[in-house]
């Protein structure tokens, strides 16, 4: 029997950050001081998240922990865990690196290009002996500009990591590189056992180039696209051989090897796809872990597409606790006829926040509200993360 769970809120002691402070620049000169929210992850990660700086003289964040209280007044008795540099939209981090049973400290400095500081509140947390083993995905902000697309990252119960797309990139910038990597990183991952390339577009594959060139993968599933593609794909296709990765063309109805908790199988698409929309040769994924289901779709679109799975597949075959929206919320995806089926209890939109097209369309964000599905989108709630322990679902 699927349940639909309540998501945890701010009372709960959960929160996603979502804008900048507010706060004028004081007559100092110091910059504006972001606010710092902090959670245990499932498997005994604190998961630190801070509002943005918008000041223009932004330098610098300084994600600082301690095994006592009063970083600020003390800053030489902490550890400085992280220096983000450049980069007003990094407010996130991963602090893996932490022991059961102690506690942390945590603040974050703000500092602008005169090298004057500003503290966040400073906030602890003690680290549980015994944590269950839970499904986590993390839903990865792929905004850079007007770069979107889309990247998660999805952890097992069983310690495996796989990671579904990898955003897109440009001459300075990668998502894989400047995003992904350094979350790894936090995490303390030094090997992914398999990446998935959806389709070829580079807002999917573009940043998976640079993890490739990085790290360590085991496997790539690939859609196995025959017909005309982008130079990025076919760099891509060549990092794969490049890293010694084992390369398989993902087809509908092979089964995945990915922990022996999930039952992991690949929906869409028919083998060798090669014309019509490259959308709707999208991998579509579906994870069952014991009562709870995740379903990922690319940019699989409603027609010739999920019209084409539901043809194949029956609605129990197809239902999912969460939905990964297809096509970055379009209105041309996730129709009616798919939510029938799917009956998901939470969305989740991977897209960028200046994205040019408008995503996510207000059609599809008026589906969803219809049927009182709540919706989590990284434009405005940055890098989030979905998490169960089998029965109960966690959102923050």
């Amino acid at each position: 029997m699927r349940i639909k769970f309540p998501v945890s809120v701010l009372a709960a002691g959960l929160l996603i950050v979502l804008s900048c402070g507010e706060s004028p620049v004081d007559s100092a000169g110091n910059p504006t001081p972001s606010v710092l929210a902090i959670q245990l992850q499932s498997d005994s990660v604190v998961y630190t998240s801070w509002t943005q700086c918008s000041d223009e003289d932004f330098n610098a964040y300084i994600l600082w922990r301690s095994q006592s209280a009063g970083i600020q007044a003390d800053p030489s008795q902490a550890q400085a865990l992280k220096i983000f540099s450049g980069d007003p939209l990094q407010n996130t981090w991963f602090d893996a690196d932490v022991t059961p049973g102690d506690t942390y400290w945590y603040a974050l400095e703000t500092r602008n290009t005169s090298l004057l500081s500003a503290w966040s509140n400073e906030l602890s947390l003690t680290i549980p002996l015994n944590e269950p083993d839970n499904l986590t995905v993390f839903f990865i902000d792929p905004s850079h500009g007007s770069l979107s697309g889309d990247a998660m990252l999805i952890r097992t119960p069983g310690g495996f990591n796989y990671l579904i797309d990898g955003g897109d990139r440009r001459s300075d910038w990668s998502c894989g590189r400047d995003r992904i990597l350094p979350m790894l990183d936090s995490l303390g991952i030094t090997r992914l056992d398999g990446i998935v390339g959806t389709h070829p577009h580079s807002d999917h594959i573009g940043g998976l180039i640079a993890i490739l060139e990085e790290m360590p993968v085991d496997k790539v599933w690939d859609c196995g696209w025959t017909g005309d593609a982008s130079n990025t794909y076919e760099e891509f296709l060549q990092e794969v051989q490049n890293s010694g990765a084992e390369y398989i063309e993902g087809t509908r109805g092979m089964t995945l090897d990915w922990d022996p908790n999930l039952q992991v199988e690949i929906l869409h698409p028919e083998a060798h796809p090669g014309s019509g929309d490259m959308n709707n040769a999208s991998i579509l994924i579906h994870i069952t872990f014991e009562e709870v289901s995740f379903l990922f779709t690319g940019d699989l679109e409603t027609d010739d597409g999920e019209d084409d799975v539901l043809a194949h597949y029956s609605p129990e075959d197809l239902r999912a606790d969460v939905l990964k929206v297809g096509h970055h919320g379009s209105g041309d995806a996730t129709g009616n006829l798919w939510l029938d089926a799917v009956q998901p209890s939470y969305a989740a939109i991977e897209v960028g926040s200046g994205n040019p097209y408008g995503h996510p369309h207000s059609e599809l964000l008026n589906r969803l509200d219809s049927r009182g599905i709540p919706v989590f989108r990284t434009d405005q709630d940055g890098t989030f993360i979905i998490t169960t322990d089998g029965t109960d679902i966690t959102v923050f």
